[in-house]
């Protein structure tokens, strides 16, 4: 018998050719032909990139247009065309029109980004404090640190003049999205009619659906386009469902039921939105708007002061959305920088003057705002923030009173443990102004007080009786998770939702300018490049819900439809439910997506997804040869090895790199659908320091990858792009060493409420006994919610003793502990 380890000269043979076919030289550019009419069936391979057509738009990302070719009479009409023959309903799942739809939302949304950062003048902000062309005048921003100054260390006097006028203009935009999220705030309250949740309904078996059945809410909230908000009101809500358990949260928290249920209306939407992406909203939901809210329908025409009130006297008080305007003809010494003080700016702080006389802040208005809501616990019985969702599943807690008891945990904290030290922090005259750093000492000491804990262990026990154990001073688990989520609820965010909107809409615009880039709605076949995208979205949630314990990173394209599901929250609850139950771990969660992860985990799980992608399916993951994504495929198969040849795995790559597609348009690195980084971040807390050493080890193997890459396009007579990548935001070029990296033009103090690139302010931090750190999420990009290695989760499904998850080595990240990564918390990758 011949041994099975010796090679037949036929597997020889075999493998010399594939060896030769691998160093062949690149196959010439494809001729394009006709492409299919009709789809295939999920079951079979989507069809090539070249068959869906690669977008026209140059540059990348930002606000600025890059290199755009300007809409044709006959794009018009193909577009009117298109979008009149659109089937659209609610509370399904996605499908080719419904992310045509979506696409159309997003084209309008950038619209209106580029008229309100390219008007000159808005809110006195004018271009020419940017200096004129060829002049060595300074302007007056630096982007870190106080107002005035120079614009950077530029040498070249045009080149500043560009970063200078580029500021303005994002200046101009971060201004109109702090006005637009306190007008979807007041929206919100008006559909909310005052139907808050109180704890006493949570457990109420007479009516489930103001809390344990909320979720499956059949009936729809009553659209038509006379009732449409404005548009930047609903870019906000767009980005408030693209966080899917805080949105949940939100609503149960807020009664909005029939809202959750609907999700977006595209059908209204969509005959909203003309042809050219503009949005025409009819009279009557013009004068709809204004009567129910008593706001102007368009942002720009609303007041340049904000009332509010004192947080210590409780006097009403005006104060100015920003200071930063100057006249156009100002010729003075004195300017103002473009971080301001103003309600809308970078650094808000306005002194009572009707009043007290306190100094009024962001930080100081999160401190409100958890006062606010622990009187409304302790008078009404109102839940507050992070106590409506099981952390592990994402979901409402049925027929388990205990755990109910264990999720609600931070009520009787704030209502019963250290309410009266908070009453106690806001006087008339405030000089010295506190923050949340100060109310996490409150919760140390509680946490740490005999007498504190036999209060909240009191309120305990008047709801479920005395049982043993109960003398314990031991947190359970998910008391402290959900602590730490609670906290979380409040660090540099005063508005009523579970999130910061102003800096999650900012990183959304990420992923809208790269939508608008790729311009797949004026391709030659939009259709087919939509359901494309849709059977490539149900393998990668295959794949997630199939892996609980690890973190999923999408494609571009992929993240299209992924965010399209999460327009119709109701029918993407019912999916992630059903499939976790029924797959992976086999325990039903909602799936989260956390728009803010750290950059390297967001890398390395990205490496994870293209690796288990091509193992299960057979082809490549991102069809894109920018380097990343030919690093990303050496690293998925460089470990491979077969018996015979070479492994499937490898076999497809190849197959990848020697065909047409490869050598396409589509997938260019200006225009292909790689990975989705609009949720990147970078890590600044002194508690993420310890993972500079794995970023550096990390950054090692994507320059090692790099070099073999190289050396295996020169054999296939290619040359590989460039690591450099530059993006065109507002006229100005900016460089990315790689497209998984947080954009850096999102890196400057004009923002309220902070930096939305970066993960963790240095001042914030856990109180201590709490495992997590301040962004918990409750859910990373792709985790499947609770268990699992990713960030914001525990691992493990007992009660009893906390023990931090460190992040598996397979994901490409070492170590662990508490308060790691993307989203902090208990089993970020690399905490102390």
């Amino acid at each position: 018998m011949p041994s099975f380890f010796k090679r037949s000269k036929a597997k020889e043979k075999e493998a010399e050719e594939e060896k030769a076919n691998a160093e062949r030289p690149a196959t010439p550019p494809p001729t394009y032909e006709a492409t299919q009419e009709e789809p295939p069936p999920f079951e079979d391979r989507p069809p090539p990139f070249e068959a869906s057509g690669a977008g026209r738009r140059g540059g990348g990302g930002g606000g600025g247009g890059g290199g755009k070719a300007p809409y044709t009479e006959a794009d018009v009409a193909n577009i009117t065309a298109a979008f009149a023959s659109l089937r659209l309903g609610t509370q399904s799942d996605p499908d080719v029109d419904s992310c045509l739809a979506h696409l159309k939302l997003l084209y309008a949304i950038q619209t209106l980004k580029e008229e309100v950062g390219y008007t000159d003048g808005l809110w006195d902000l004018w271009d020419v404090r940017a200096g004129p062309p060829d002049s060595p005048h300074k302007g007056d921003v630096k982007e870190k640190g106080g107002p005035g100054g120079d614009a950077g260390p530029s040498k070249e006097p045009e080149d500043r003049r560009k970063k200078v006028l580029a500021i303005v203009r994002e200046k101009r935009w971060a201004l109109y999205l702090a006005r637009a999220v306190d007008r979807y705030e007041t929206w919100w309250k008006t559909l909310s009619e005052g139907r808050r949740l109180r704890e006493a309904e949570m457990g109420d078996p007479q009516n489930p659906s103001r809390y344990a059945t909320f979720p499956e809410g059949s009936e729809d909230y009553p659209w038509s386009v006379d009732v449409l908000p404005p548009l930047d009101v609903l870019m906000v809500w767009h980005t408030h469902m693209l966080n899917p358990r805080a949105f949940l949260e939100d609503s149960i928290r807020w009664g909005l039921r029939t809202l959750w249920t609907t999700g977006m209306p595209w059908a209204q939407v969509n005959q909203a939105i003309d042809s050219k992406f503009n949005y025409e909203a009819s009279d009557l939901a013009r004068s709809n708007w204004e009567r129910t809210t008593g706001r102007s329908w368009d942002n720009i025409e609303e007041p340049m002061v904000k009332s509010l009130q004192c947080p210590s006297c409780k006097r009403a008080m005006e104060v100015p959305w920003t200071t930063c305007g100057l006249p156009e003809t100002y010729k003075g010494d004195s300017r103002p920088g473009l971080v301001g003080n103003g309600y809308g700016d970078g650094e808000f702080s306005q002194r009572c003057d009707p009043g007290c006389g306190t100094l009024v802040t962001q930080r100081l208005l999160s401190v409100a705002k958890m006062i606010g809501d622990a009187e409304a616990y302790l008078n009404e019985g109102i839940t507050i923030p992070s106590t409506v969702l099981d952390p592990k599943t994402g979901m409402p807690v049925v027929g388990d009173a205990e755990k109910l008891l264990e999720v609600t945990f931070p009520n009787r904290l704030v209502g019963h443990g250290i309410a009266s030290q908070l009453f106690d922090m806001l006087q008339p005259g405030l000089h010295e102004n506190c923050s949340m750093k100060h109310v996490r000492d409150l919760v140390t000491v509680a946490l740490q007080s005999d007498a504190a804990f036999s209060r909240i262990q009191e309120a305990k026990i008047a709801q479920i009786g005395r049982k043993e154990g109960m003398a314990s001073r031991q947190m359970e688990r998910t008391e402290r998770f959900q602590t730490s989520k609670m906290m979380s609820r409040y660090w540099e965010n005063h508005s009523i939702f579970a999130l910061d909107l102003v800096a999650a809409v900012m990183r959304q615009g990420v992923f809208v300018g790269k939508m608008y880039s790729l311009d797949w709605l004026h391709g030659p076949n939009a259709r087919g490049t939509m359901d494309r995208l849709v059977q490539k979205y149900n393998r990668f949630m295959l794949i997630l819900t199939e892996n609980a314990f690890m973190m999923c990173v999408p494609t571009l394209d992929v993240d299209l439809a992924w965010h399209t599901h999460q327009l119709a929250p109701r029918a993407y609850y019912k999916f992630s439910t059903y499939n976790s139950a029924t797959k992976g771990s086999k325990e039903a969660r909602f799936i989260d997506h956390d728009d803010k992860v750290d950059e390297d985990q967001l890398s390395s799980s990205f490496e994870w997804t293209g690796k288990l992608y091509l193992d299960k399916f057979g082809e490549v993951y991102s069809e894109c040869i920018c380097w990343y994504c030919e690093v990303n495929r050496i690293q998925a198969t460089a470990n491979s090895t077969a018996v015979f040849g070479r492994t499937k795995g490898q076999k497809a790559v190849d197959n990848f790199n020697n065909s047409p597609a490869a050598n396409s348009p589509a997938c260019h690195p200006s225009s292909s659908a790689h990975i989705s980084a609009h949720n990147s971040c970078l890590s600044s807390s002194p508690l993420h320091r310890g993972r500079e050493f794995q970023r550096a080890i990390w950054k090692s193997r994507l320059d090692d990858g790099y070099e073999r890459a190289v050396k295996r396009t020169a054999k296939r007579g290619r040359k590989l792009p460039p690591k450099e990548e530059f993006y065109d935001h507002w006229g100005k070029t900016y460089h990315q060493y790689a497209p998984n990296l947080f954009p850096g033009y999102l890196t400057s103090d004009l923002y309220v409420a902070g930096d939305p690139g970066i993960l963790h302010g240095n001042w914030a931090s856990c109180a201590q006994g709490l495992c997590g750190t301040n962004d918990i999420a409750a859910g990373g990009c792709g985790g499947p919610g609770g268990c699992t290695n990713s960030s914001g989760y525990w691992t493990g499904s007992g009660r009893g003793k906390p023990v931090c998850a460190g992040v598996v080595a397979g994901a490409g990240m070492v170590g662990g502990g508490c308060g790691g990564g993307g989203g902090g918390g208990c089993g970020g990758g690399g905490g102390s």
